[in-house]
Formats: structure tokens, sequence, C-alpha cells
């Protein structure tokens, strides 16, 4: 196992409420967008962790898996193996979870006897306001909803935080490391070294009509080319070497840094890789490789109170920070112990767009489908809320439609990648986020639980809410931001895709020996939180590994 990074205790990492202490870190890639010209020209922070467990350990510790039907799509797009039912057992695997007193949970959807420790923590009186205001908006309650692939609701979220402690990617080397499990630390994995099939004749670079293929691989995986750095070394310190595979090498980057290393290996769009002068040139021209970049955005919305109902007075009065830091640091509990989310809600708004002139055209465009890509039993609208000021409640549509198709993320060499999400490029991506930003806005305002507690916008001098459908658009622009599940980039799909880098068995077209196994191999980003894919994907890898290399 070679990842980039230590293995360190992080306390940054383990508490919780760490996690933003690791940004622009030594701990992290620092990566950053290209200026999204429609979103106010802005360049976007786009955090990933760089230690042993990567973003897992420094993102929101959510298990949201998404929908039923999100899996079941895989599967009708020719992906055998992934619908609900392949992959539900994968979700339990991974997990042991710890019932929560006043959470029911059934256990036809939770792990008993996996390395991530699982729970949800109790809430404080906001979440319980805002759940109240949410059915009484409509939205119907489901305790465990999204463990179990609804579609609609309100509910509450499972999350990678046991005993006041983060549990992330890094436990399952930790905790009970494999006898046969050797990990060298501080390695850059710069490119996979590769060697041609004879056959004869000139290999197939994928100038045929379907391009490189899986069933007759024209070049095999041999080993890596890596950059290591031993202890308290910088990177300018870093020594080069090849480390030589056996058997199989797994691809487990990430969705920027995975379709990175396979274009600097010759594995990629033939133009841009001959552009940048990657060295050994192109091997096999698969153009999608580091397209079909999808990710989810946010929208915050900040309200004051007139009443103590959340944890800011643990967290932001003078000496309450340190003191509440002395609590977890001696006794591993209180507010810097669990991640600072309530409850959550999925919404379809299709009723609300159906007069808005981007839905209208979009609609003819699709012939009267929803032109979103969303089919009848996903949501449009991803709600989450906050016991704590640390980015607020937020909005976020669960998957623009125009993602997919209009985002690269390239490589230069020996450089970061150029990441451009185009995002709100697609006038219906605007309308849609728009319109759950306000839609979310009158449930706050208007709710039971929350009408008569919310003063208004904070800061008060500095923030107004919009009252026109132009004024929501412009504040989405202004205030929109990712909420860190990049994926598609290695897209998977069947041979007759000819968008697909990778087949079901996760293993790279044209390429033998090589696999790539993280959620950039996602054929369509999941419409809920991308940790529960990722170690889903995870235990799906192993099983086809163990299947494919049977004596």
């Amino acid at each position: 196992m070679l990842p980039y990074g230590s293995n360190l205790d992080i306390d940054d990492s383990r508490m919780p409420m760490g996690w933003a202490n690791l940004y622009y870190s030594e701990h992290e890639w620092k990566y950053e967008t290209e200026p999204q010209e429609h979103a106010a020209n802005r360049i976007i922070h786009l955090p990933r962790g760089k230690f042993l467990g990567g973003s897992s350990g420094m993102n929101g510790t959510l298990m949201v898996r998404g929908t039923k039907h999100d899996y079941d799509q895989w599967a009708e797009m020719g992906n055998e193996g992934w619908a609900w039912n392949d992959v539900l057992p994968l979700f339990k695997k991974s997990e042991k979870f710890t019932p929560t007193e006043g959470f029911d949970a059934s256990t036809d959807y939770h792990g008993q006897d996996g390395p991530l420790r699982t729970s949800v923590h109790p809430f404080a009186p906001i979440s319980s306001a805002f759940l109240e205001s949410f059915i009484d908006k409509g939205s119907v309650y489901k305790e465990d909803m999204f463990s179990e692939g609804e579609s609609e609701g309100a509910g509450h979220a499972v999350r990678t935080v046991y005993g006041g402690v983060r549990t992330s990617g890094a436990d399952f080397v930790n905790l009970n490391p494999p006898s046969n499990l050797s990990v060298l630390y501080n390695t850059m994995v710069a490119r996979v070294l590769m060697d041609p099939i004879p056959t004869g004749g000139p290999a197939d670079t994928g100038t045929a009509a379907k391009g490189p293929s899986v069933t007759h691989p024209t070049y095999i995986a041999t080993g890596v080319e890596a950059h290591i750095a031993g202890p308290g070394k910088s990177d300018a310190e870093r020594t080069l070497k090849v480390i030589k595979a056996r058997k199989e090498i797994i691809l487990s980057a990430g969705s920027y840094n995975s379709p990175m290393i396979l274009m600097h290996s010759g594995v990629g769009p033939r133009q841009h890789i001959e552009d940048v002068g990657i060295e050994g040139g192109c091997k096999l021209d698969l153009p999608y490789v580091g397209s079909n970049l999808e990710d989810h955005l946010v929208v915050f919305n900040v309200y004051e109170l007139n009443k103590n109902m959340t944890n800011d007075h643990l967290f932001y009065p003078p000496g309450a920070l340190d003191a509440s830091l002395r609590e977890w640091h001696e006794k591993k509990t209180g507010v810097m112990g669990k991640f600072a989310f309530g409850p959550f809600a999925f919404l379809r708004i299709d009723e609300r767009l159906r007069d808005k002139p981007e839905w209208k055209e979009a609609l003819a465009k699709k012939g009267g489908v929803d032109p979103t890509g969303q089919l009848p039993a996903q949501p449009h609208i991803e709600y989450i809320s906050s016991e704590l000021y640390i980015g607020p409640p937020q909005t976020a549509p669960t998957k623009p439609d125009d993602q997919r198709h209009r985002s690269l993320a390239l490589c230069r060499p020996f450089a970061p990648p150029i990441i451009d999400h185009a995002y709100l490029s697609n006038p219906l991506d605007l309308a849609v986020l728009a319109e759950g930003t306000k839609l979310v806005h009158e449930i706050v305002m208007e709710g039971k639980g929350t009408k008569d507690h919310v003063r208004g916008p904070w800061p008060a001098d500095g923030l107004a809410f919009p009252n026109t459908d132009e004024g929501w658009k412009q504040y989405v622009r202004e205030h929109m931001s990712t909420a860190f599940h990049p994926a598609c980039t290695v897209k998977m799909g069947p041979e007759s895709d000819p968008t697909a880098c990778v087949d079901p068995r996760l293993r790279v077209r044209g390429v033998k020996n090589l696999r790539v196994a993280d959620i950039s191999i996602l054929p369509k980003l999941n419409n809920g939180h991308t940790q529960a894919p990722a170690y889903m994907v995870g235990e799906k890898a192993a099983i086809l590994i163990l299947e494919d290399n049977k004596p």
C-alpha cells in the first residue's frame, strides 16, 4: 500500500470538529478550481486529505448512501452487480453500528462487524425545531431514511463517529492490520508502468471504433514509479523509486488524482496528453479519463435566533472553545466530539419549478422528461441543518445535470491538476438551486418549529435574503460552494459505453492488471454523500479481485 502522507495520529482529524484546521495545512492537497465564470468568477477551495485515510479523515462524517434507485440506475446502465440489492450488503460489511437511544435503526440496513464505528449523536434543541418545521411543511419523518435508500422525507444521518472520536479509512489498516500488508508511507505515485502485450502486430492504441478493450488488452501494468520521502523530508528531497507488482495494481487516488495518474501513465485523452507533453506520450486513447466530473453544490443560509437553541455557546464566547477542547482531550466528550450537523431532508421541487422559464425550456428539449435527469423516486434538493455556526444550514441540488458533461480535471506534468467544475454553467442548475434555497428559507421562516425563534438573517447588518427569483439567483452565484463530492472522472460502464474508462469489474480499458477503486468510477453521482459509496466500492473491489485471482 502506497499512501501519500503519513499515519500520524492527527488530533484535528480524530476530533470530529477539528476538520477546518486541516484546510490549507500540510495534511491537505490545497486544490482549487479555475475561476468559475458563472459563480461570480470565484475560485473554490477543494480540500482533499493527504494522509492515511484521505478525505475520510477530514470530511463531515456523514453516511448518506443515496437512494435505492441511484444504484438500480447504475445496473440499468449496464453495470451488472451494482444494483441496490447487490451493494446493500457491502454498505453493511464495513460498518459496526452502535445503536443510539431514541434512534430507531434496523439491522437490515446496518452492519455489526466492520472496522468502521458509526453512531448518531444526541441533538441540540434547534434540531428538533428544524424537524418540526419540515414536517409542518409537508415532509414525512423517516428516522433512518438516509441508510435505507429513501428518496423523500426528513430524518437523521448516521455519522462515522464513536465515543467522541472520528473513525476513518485509516482504521481498516490500524485496528487489525492484515499480516500480508506492507505500507510505504509518504509515497507519491507518479505513474503506472506498462508494457505492451505482444500480439504479432502493433499495439492497438485506441484508434479502433470502440477504443481500448477490457477483453483484449494491449498493455499490462507491471509496477509504479513513485517519489518517496523519508521521515522529516520535504517534497524536494523525495527519491524516485520503481515498485514492481506481482499481480494487480489498484489505483485509489480519488476523483482528481486517479485520472491525473492515469494521464501521466499515458492513458487518457490523446490530444491533451500530447499538448501538455506527458513523458512517454499517449499509450491508450481513453478520451473520457478526467471528464464526466460531477459534484454537489451548497448554499449557506445563516439565521439569528432569539433564544439559545444551538451549541454556539460552547464554541464562540471568550474561553468557550478552550474549555471545549480541554473536555475533548481529557474525556472525548462535548461539542468537539461530534460533527455539528443536525437533521436532513430530501425534497422534490418540480411542482415549484414548472412555470420557471429555464425548466420549461429544458423540459421541452428533454421531451417532457425531468430535465435535471432525476427519476420520480430521486430528490432534487438535500437540506442539511447545523447546530453550530460552521457554515450553517445548507441546501444542495442533488445532481446538477450539466456537470457530468462540461467539466474536466486535467493534468500538467508535476503540477496540480487543472480542475474546472463549470459550476452553474447550465441555467437550469442555477434555477433549481435558487428555488431550493428559497424554499428552505420559507420553511425556516414559516415552519411551526422555527418561525417563532428566528429573528432574521445573520449578521443582520451584512446579509439580507432576496425577495425575487433574480435576487435568489444572484445570491446563489455569490454564496454557493462545493459539497466536497467530486466523482465520475474514471467512469464505470459496459464495453458498449464509449464514455466508460473501467468495466463493471473496475478494470481499466486496454490494460491488464490495472483497476481503479474509488469514487471516480461512479457512472452517475449518487443522490447522497460520497463517503458511504467510497467504502462500498472498496468492499466490492476486494470481492472482484479475489474472484478474478482464484488459483
